[in-house]
This record gives C-alpha cells, sequence and structure tokens, in this order.
C-alpha cells in the first residue's frame, strides 16, 4: 500500500489526506475518442483548471506531486465527452472551494465524526456492514430472504457506502485513524468479485454492484493502489457487457426492462472508471444517456423530472429522487448545458428532451414533500445522495442554499449518544437499516470537502 502524508499538520493528526490544488495551464483540449485514448484537439484554446494532488511519502523524505486519482486530468478532459462542453460555463457556477468549504461548519463537521465513529463500532469483522438486502417495491422493501436477522446481513452496497463515508472524510486505505476500517471494507469488497467481474454476495444484485465499482474506482483514483486493477477493469467490463438493449439496467444482469435508479449506478461508477484511464466504451454511455433523455417529462406540472422506467411502460412514475438521479446522469455524460442536451438530442433524433433548469426548478419543488414524508425512508437518503452529485455540479447559489438545508434538516433528525471519546451519531432508515442512512449521510454532509473524486471539479 503506498504511503501518503500531507502538509497540513492538523489533517496528518486525524489521519485524514489533504488535496493540494496547483493551477495547471492546460494549452490543449483533450477530446475521447470512443475508448479512453486520447487525441489532441488543436482548435481548442487554452484554459485553466485545478488539478488536486497528493504529496506521497518516500523513503528519502523528499515529496513528489502526483495527480489525485492518477487520471484526474482525464476527468478534467473529459467534461466534453459527449458534446462540446465550451458553453459549459453558462449553466454550471462553480463555487470558489474555500466558499463550499465553509458551508461545512462545526455542526456538521461533529455529526460527521460521530457518523464515521459509529461505523467503526459497527463493521464486522469481514469488514462489512449489515443491512437488509431485497429489493423496493413502489415505496416499500421486500427482504430477500424475508427471514433475516433485525439488522440484516453482510451487505456489499452498503458496505460499499460505508468504505465512501470513510473516504468521504479523507481517510485511505492503511492510512491514519480509520485506514484499518477502510482496508477491511477494501478487502471485503475485493473478496466478492467474480470470475466474471460480477460483485455479489448474499443473492445482492446490480445496486450493490455498481456502489462497489464505484468505491473502488475512487481508492484506485485516490491511491493508485496497482493490487485491485486487475479485479476491477473485469467488473467494469461486467457493468458495460449487462447493458440492455434500451440502453438501461435493471435489478438483474442483462435484464429486458431497467429503470433510472438502477441505471444511474451503473454510469455514475463507469464515469469515475472512466476518469482514472479504464476502457469504458462511449457508446454504452451514449446509449444510457438517451435511455435517461426519453424517460423526461418535457410538458404539464411535473416538467422537468424524470420517470421511474422508460417512456414505454405504463403506469409510470416521477419522483425528486428520479429526477436527481436522472439529473445526476446528464451531467455525468458530460452535458452542462442545455445546449449540450439540444445537440446530444438532435444527434440521435430524439423528439424530446428536458432543460436543465426545469430538472432544477422540479428538485426545488419536491424537496420540500420528500422531507415531510420520507425523513426516515430511503427515498430521501438516496434522492439526496444523487441531488449531492448534480447541486455540486452545478454549483453557485443553488448549491449553497440546496446543501446548507439538507445539512440543517439532516442535523434535526440525527440520534447522538455521548462517548468519552466523543458523540456517536447515526441517522435511521426504514427497510434497509441504519447502517445505509447513516453511511449516505455522511456522505452528502461531507461533500464540501471535495475528498472523493466524484466531487470534485
Amino acid at each position: 500500500m503506498p504511503s501518503f502524508r500531507t502538509e497540513n499538520t492538523d489533517s496528518r493528526r486525524h489521519g485524514t489526506v489533504e488535496p493540494r490544488i496547483l493551477r495547471v495551464d492546460m494549452h490543449r483540449r483533450w477530446a475521447t475518442n470512443g475508448s479512453t485514448s486520447l487525441s489532441r484537439d488543436k482548435s481548442s484554446r487554452k484554459f485553466g483548471a485545478r488539478v488536486p494532488v497528493l504529496a506521497c511519502a518516500r523513503t528519502d523524505r523528499a515529496t513528489f506531486a502526483r495527480p489525485l486519482g492518477r487520471g484526474f486530468l482525464l476527468a478534467l478532459a473529459l467534461l466534453g465527452l459527449a458534446v462540446g462542453s465550451g458553453q459549459a460555463q453558462e449553466e454550471v457556477r462553480n463555487a470558489a472551494p474555500a466558499k463550499s468549504r465553509s458551508l461545512f461548519n462545526a455542526r456538521a463537521q461533529k455529526a460527521a465524526a460521530g457518523a464515521l465513529k459509529w461505523l467503526e463500532e459497527r463493521q464486522n469483522k469481514d469488514g462489512s456492514w449489515n443491512a437488509r438486502v431485497g429489493f423496493k417495491i413502489n415505496d416499500g422493501y421486500r427482504p430477500q430472504p424475508a427471514a433475516q436477522p433485525r439488522d440484516g446481513k453482510p451487505h456489499l452496497g452498503v458496505t460499499a457506502l460505508a468504505g465512501m463515508a470513510f473516504l468521504s472524510g479523507g481517510h485511505l486505505p492503511g492510512q491514519g485513524r480509520y485506514g484499518k476500517v477502510v482496508s477491511k471494507a477494501l478487502s471485503f469488497v475485493l473478496d466478492k468479485v467474480t470470475s466474471n467481474g460480477y460483485i455479489t454476495f448474499n443473492d445482492t444484485r446490480m445496486y450493490s454492484h455498481a456502489f462497489c465499482v464505484l468505491f473502488l474506482a475512487e481508492i484506485y483514483g485516490m491511491t493508485g493502489h496497482r493490487d485491485l486493477r486487475a479485479k476491477l477493469d473485469r467488473a467494469i467490463e461486467f457493468t458495460y457487457k449487462s447493458q440492455n438493449e434500451k440502453g438501461g439496467w435493471r435489478y438483474a444482469p442483462a435484464a429486458r426492462d431497467s429503470d433510472m435508479s438502477i441505471t444511474v449506478c451503473q454510469v455514475v461508477a463507469l464515469r469515475a472508471a472512466r476518469n482514472i484511464g479504464i476502457k469504458v466504451p462511449k457508446e454504452t454511455i451514449e446509449r444510457a444517456l438517451k435511455y435517461v433523455i426519453e424517460s423526461a417529462v418535457d410538458r404539464g406540472p411535473d416538467r422537468g423530472a424524470f420517470l421511474y422506467q422508460h417512456k414505454d411502460v405504463p403506469f409510470n412514475r416521477n419522483s425528486f429522487p428520479l429526477t436527481a438521479a436522472g439529473l445526476t446522469t446528464v451531467y455525468q455524460a458530460g452535458l452542462y448545458t442545455n445546449r449540450d442536451v439540444e445537440r446530444f438530442a438532435a444527434k440521435h433524433n430524439l423528439k424530446k428532451w428536458p432543460r436543465i433548469d426545469w430538472c432544477l426548478q422540479y428538485m426545488k419543488r419536491n424537496y420540500e414533500p420528500i422531507w415531510l414524508e420520507y425523513h426516515d425512508h430511503y427515498f430521501y437518503y438516496y434522492g439526496n445522495y444523487y441531488a449531492a452529485q448534480a447541486m455540486f455540479t452545478r454549483g453557485g447559489e443553488e448549491w449553497r442554499a440546496w446543501y446548507s438545508r439538507v445539512r440543517d434538516n439532516l442535523l434535526s433528525i440525527a440520534r447522538t449518544r455521548p462517548a468519552r471519546d466523543g458523540v456517536r451519531t447515526h441517522w435511521s432508515s426504514h427497510h434497509v437499516g441504519d447502517a445505509f442512512a447513516t453511511a449516505t449521510a455522511a456522505i452528502i454532509l461531507q461533500v464540501p470537502t471535495s475528498y472523493l473524486p466524484i466531487f470534485q471539479r
């Protein structure tokens, strides 16, 4: 395992890795040619980019700067992955890093720290966390199998989310205060990668597979840990080969039908992998994006929403979580402006498409109802997990207002227990379990730190 240190003594003392920010002038924009290999676009103009780097410890105590995620420059280049992103500043209003980090106030920091302690105490010896394995039906949940312990069984997807909660706090495998916790979670996930690349255990399915792929990709992006690369490659290949004819994914691999929430999980994982240099066919992303855009609502009172399943499915529905997921897919695929979306729709002969401002307006209108009715339900947590990614990408005042509201709401329902070494904080969620809710809440609260590559601009 590589050894990392930072130039921030407070961060080092608490076992976190603090990314430093360098200003890099890039004289050419890079464009994808269909996989991860890159070609120069000589017509592009110079632009500046902030590149987080880590200072890596060496035996001679000298340091060298290396890009976060080895391929993080690829992430910057891939901002133009689907269509021209030269107009990105039109609608993506990135907040200054200092202003974003200031949102993570003392109360939020205390709650996040308490959540990590709570999760540490509930990690199983094999590195996993327990939750009820199953799948959702409308707004309910069906455990699979029906007879499970009260706190469930070792759950791959929840273990990956819990691992990312620690990564969100700057804790890396084998390093610092929670290094052992993250290492154990990583070992558990790697052990469940099957020979064909499917990551499954205790009958978990494509939701958990996607969260595990994202967890592995984020660790590889933050550490360059080569031991996990072969299994990560296998899992990525399994993901894109499991895409169905419509361009989506469902609970089971290569299922004929698909739905928005599972599709978005796969897209985010594939984008994270592509950002660190792992081959992902461009057509996979474009087919997924086409599926998502065709599921948009473009008229009526719910204009800007996204449907649960493809437009051809009867008795469909839309919701705040699905719309947050849909907008996240649009952004993750490299469409940052209305013009980008329109160009993509024209290229693929789509008859309708969403405007990004419609999606944001729908999310704003429908946050309060889901907070009031579902604040102790998995809808609220996974909906805002996706909203965090979409709104952080959006940036500006809309990001600050959204984060401030969700932060304060989460803090108002947090359950705390005092202890000699600090409070323990957790959140509760019907159906799936407290480890799921706590991990997701911790990730959301820590978004302003920008430690996770998916939460970096």
